[in-house]
């Protein structure tokens, strides 16, 4: 039974953490100080960073392959990955190619057939002692992810920090916690559950205009919030595609991203679906 079963308690108390202090820290600190112009421009500039972390370095780039890019350039994205606070990306992009391969059967980790809550968040909270290490081998031999994984506490705690640090620099202890609070703590609540609703609500809501192998859908809605990754029913069809969103309309800057870095020579191999027009 591949069901995970065994209470993660670790998990549970620092995600109740995160939502504490972004659901009752956050408000109060802004209730009784405010928060400056440099708190919100850092909690804007880390969304987008440690999001384009996870859609572009976990998700494309480590747990499909549709890009190569230079060592440094993985680097880049995988540290601003880990800031996400989504766990390593070997852990992460080995839970996702588990999902890929087991859609909506017991063996994939967030299925939403057992709900919306179990595939948004509630999967986070049970260890599985069954995971195969086929899903794991082929990111086991990477030295970066490898590198990453080792250090990944430390990387999550440099973002965190770096937060403090600004604000201090700006104006002082007061101003270094409200720009922890808000661009730290706010923006990994906000991050993590903008991801966490690819699981959920594109299992649950939207169109299927690509296909009704499994329960994945579009959501242009998701797509605004998670840089192009709500177009999941073309993305489970068509999974080794850098794109998300194939339509030179479709809202995927993830893929602006790639295609940027291609023209600069900081991607290449970018895989495409050729039946799908660009």
């Amino acid at each position: 039974d591949l069901r995970r079963s065994h209470p993660n308690n670790a998990t549970a108390i620092l995600f109740s953490l995160v939502t504490c202090g972004a659901l009752i820290g956050v408000p109060a600190f802004g209730f009784l100080y405010g928060y400056t112009w440099l708190d919100w421009a850092m909690f804007g500039l880390l969304y987008v960073m440690t999001g384009l972390g996870i859609t572009v370095g976990y998700h494309r780039l480590m747990a499909h392959r549709s890009f190569d890019c230079p060592n440094w350039v993985k680097v880049g994205f995988l540290i601003a990955g880990g800031w996400a606070l989504e766990n390593s990306a070997f852990k992460w992009a080995a839970d996702h190619i588990r999902h890929h391969a087991n859609c909506d059967q017991d063996a994939d980790p967030y299925n939403a057939q057992r709900g919306f809550w179990y595939s948004h968040c509630g999967w986070l909270f049970f260890d599985d002692a069954h995971v195969s290490e086929k899903y794991a081998s082929r990111l086991r031999q990477d030295p970066i992810v490898m590198w990453q994984h080792r250090y990944y506490l430390p990387i999550v705690l440099s973002g965190l920090a770096l937060t403090f640090v600004v604000g201090f620099l700006y104006n002082g202890w007061i101003s270094g916690l409200g720009c922890f609070l808000l661009a730290g703590v706010g923006r990994t609540f906000a991050v993590l559950n903008s991801t966490f609703c690819i699981n959920s609500i594109c299992h649950l809501w939207g169109r299927q205009p690509h296909g009704k192998a499994d329960s994945s859908r579009d959501s242009w809605l998701v797509s605004l919030l998670t840089f192009g990754e709500g177009y999941h029913n073309y993305h489970h069809t068509y999974q080794s595609d850098y794109r998300n969103g194939p339509r030179w309309y479709n809202f995927d800057p993830s893929k602006w991203l790639i295609f940027a870095l291609s023209k600069l020579g900081l991607a290449y191999s970018l895989r495409t679906a050729p039946s799908v027009p660009a």
